[in-house]
């Protein structure tokens, strides 16, 4: 990703958005979550092959079902992320938020640490009127394309802090 004051300035309001649209990983984000959660689940499955060849070899069986479970939690991360626009019905969508957009009080775009590796992010903050935070950090695909088109649904309730 480019530089946030880049991002700043390439932010457009007139984009328009018809019907759904939907936005998934950006390309750094698939190959990182897929291909650790694939390379852990070989190595876990080999890993419980060879405690059942050793006759259920406890260090083997403990291993194999550590890498089974960051396989798992890797592959449901990749899996599970989706952010969703439906502007039929007004509302942004992901796994567990559902807001609609005039229920929206403010929306924030700013640059915030995240993660444990402590990395500045561009992240969209929407507070909603029944009080809900959420924030969305744009890790997705066509970022330029989600942040524009929030920009140009919100109005001015939509904000760029620097």
């Amino acid at each position: 990703m480019f530089f946030y004051e880049d991002f700043i300035k390439k932010l457009d309001g007139s984009l328009q958005g018809t019907g759904i649209e939907k936005f998934g990983l950006d390309v750094k984000k698939t190959v990182v979550w897929l291909g650790t959660g694939i390379l852990f689940l070989i190595a876990g499955i080999l890993e419980l092959y060879i405690s059942w060849k050793k006759d259920f070899a406890v260090t083997d069986l403990v291993v194999g079902v550590i890498f089974l479970i960051l396989s798992f939690r890797h592959l449901k991360m990749y899996f599970g992320y989706k952010i969703i626009l439906d502007f039929t019905e007004g509302k942004l969508k992901s796994k567990g938020i559902t807001f609609e957009f005039e229920k929206v009080k403010s929306c924030v775009l700013r640059e915030q640490v995240l993660g444990k590796k402590r990395r500045m992010e561009v992240v969209l903050d929407i507070v909603t009127e029944e009080g809900q935070e959420v924030i969305i950090p744009l890790m997705m695909n066509n970022k330029l394309r989600f942040a524009s088109l929030i920009k140009n649904k919100l109005g001015r309730k939509f904000t760029v802090e620097k």
